[in-house]
């Protein structure tokens, strides 16, 4: 069967390491960015990202010694992995790219365990892996490695997993290689529709395409700063997701009901009570402190210290910023569904609006912003920008602005001019200009 050009150069590199014959499959999976909606999924709220025309792309084919080899069309960059199928599989280093491989032959692992199969029907695989997603920008390249991958070990294995669930089993993984993430990137890369903005729901997953006005854009922009999940700042995020669930805890707790696991699973609890009202209750139970202490929190959650660091040992010198944490993410979700309505009802200044006010949140609240994307965001909106925000999990990667098609081009020469220097260099694969694209897909070549 034919396929497309985009795969021509990896299928000629898959033929020059696995010289061998066999059936061939490729995949692709997009990277994605998102709108408005920061934070938000892994605490059970909504989110409205979409699809872009940057993927990561497999070529693969099953093998017999129960293997996975991954060769790296640039070499230069990754060099090979082989791991074996396993039931619990080691991770390697922290950081190690093969890592995202891994996370998603293991999640498939347990899938197929869980539903009855025996691991030694499972097929290993040879795979040469390339992208054109910039890494470490907040455009999600590392789960579209794990998607792609959990793409490639299904079809090889001939397991027929829907996109919803596959998103869902993928968003597990992630958590393989240490980040304690919802599953927005997931949805995006596997439900994306060209031109259509997704409005994700979670626990159960679900999506609503959003129709994106044709005579607009997003223009992508680099901070300069890589948003690495690893290290530092993944211990930043994930110190984020505790203490919002300590949040949870402690309002819990206040209101009687049992304990909850997110902010939306408490908001589903007590639908009377509206954002201020959860603020006000967090407020006075933590005496309106702005940080509180590991032994006050373990009292207000009604924990012991053992059993309060068993859950939430994450606190960074022992101090939690439970309101802030909880205000932004109860405030950026009643901001993606105004957005999510606005875009349906085509005002897109409203739109544009709500993303300065996610990015105020996103800076202020959650501390998730640095200095260079203030700046991008700042230039963004001076230029003509409906709107401006960071996008993806912060601590650096991309700004992104909501324009006029007719006006991006110039946009970006203002950023080139008044951000990156006059001679463009740095921003050399580091601005674009992206509309809605497709999700992932794959085919069989032979």
């Amino acid at each position: 069967m034919a396929v497309s050009s985009e795969f021509s150069p990896l299928l000629e590199r898959f033929r020059a390491a696995f010289p061998r014959g066999g059936p061939l499959w490729c995949v692709r999976a997009p990277g994605r960015i998102n709108l408005i909606g920061e934070h938000t999924d892994y605490n059970g709220f909504p989110v409205m990202p979409m699809a872009i025309d940057r993927a990561v792309r497999i070529v693969c084919a099953p093998r017999s010694d129960g293997a996975v080899e991954l060769r790296d069309a640039n070499e230069a960059d990754y060099g090979p992995r082989r791991f074996g199928i396993a039931r619990r599989i080691e991770p390697y280093e922290a950081g190690d790219w093969g890592n995202y491989v891994k996370a998603a032959v293991q999640g498939l692992v347990d899938h197929a365990v869980a539903a009855g199969g025996r691991l030694s029907d499972l097929r290993g695989m040879s795979c040469v892996v390339d992208g054109d997603i910039p890494v470490e920008a907040g455009l999600s390249s590392s789960t579209a490695v794990v998607v792609a991958s959990a793409l490639a070990f299904a079809r090889v294995n001939g397991l027929h997993i829907r996109r919803r669930r596959m998103a869902e089993l993928t968003a597990e993984a992630e958590h393989y290689v240490g980040t304690r993430g919802g599953g927005m990137d997931q949805a995006a890369c596997l439900l994306g529709e060209e031109g259509k903005a997704l409005k994700v729901d979670f626990f159960p997953l679900r999506a609503q395409p959003v129709p994106f006005p044709r005579d607009f854009c997003i223009v992508a922009a680099h901070s300069t700063v890589n948003a690495r999940k690893s290290g530092g700042r993944r211990e930043a995020y994930n110190q984020r997701v505790a203490e919002c669930a300590v949040g949870v805890h402690i309002l819990a707790r206040a209101l009687g009901t049992p304990p909850q696991r997110r902010l939306a699973d408490l908001a589903r609890l007590q639908p009377d009570l509206c954002p201020d009202e959860y603020l006000a209750l967090l407020h006075r139970e933590t005496g309106g402190r702005q940080e509180v202490g590991e032994e006050e929190a373990a009292r207000l959650c009604g924990l012991g210290k053992r059993a309060f660091r068993a859950r939430y040992a994450l606190g960074r010198d022992g101090l939690f910023k439970v309101m802030a944490r909880c205000r932004h993410v109860l405030t950026e979700a009643d901001r993606t569904e105004r957005a999510a309505r606005a875009l349906e009802a085509g005002r897109v200044e409203e739109v544009g609006r709500l993303m300065d006010e996610s990015h105020a949140s996103c800076a202020g609240d959650y501390e998730v912003s640095c200095p260079e994307l203030d700046e991008l965001v700042g230039l963004m909106r001076k230029e003509g920008a409906l709107g401006a925000r960071l996008t993806g999990a912060g601590f650096g990667g991309f700004a992104i602005a909501l324009v006029r098609l007719a006006d991006a081009e110039r946009l970006k020469k203002s950023l080139l001019a008044g951000f990156y220097g006059r001679d463009g260099r740095q921003a050399e694969g580091r601005l674009f200009v992206f509309r809605p694209a497709r999700g992932s897909g794959g085919r069989k070549v032979s």
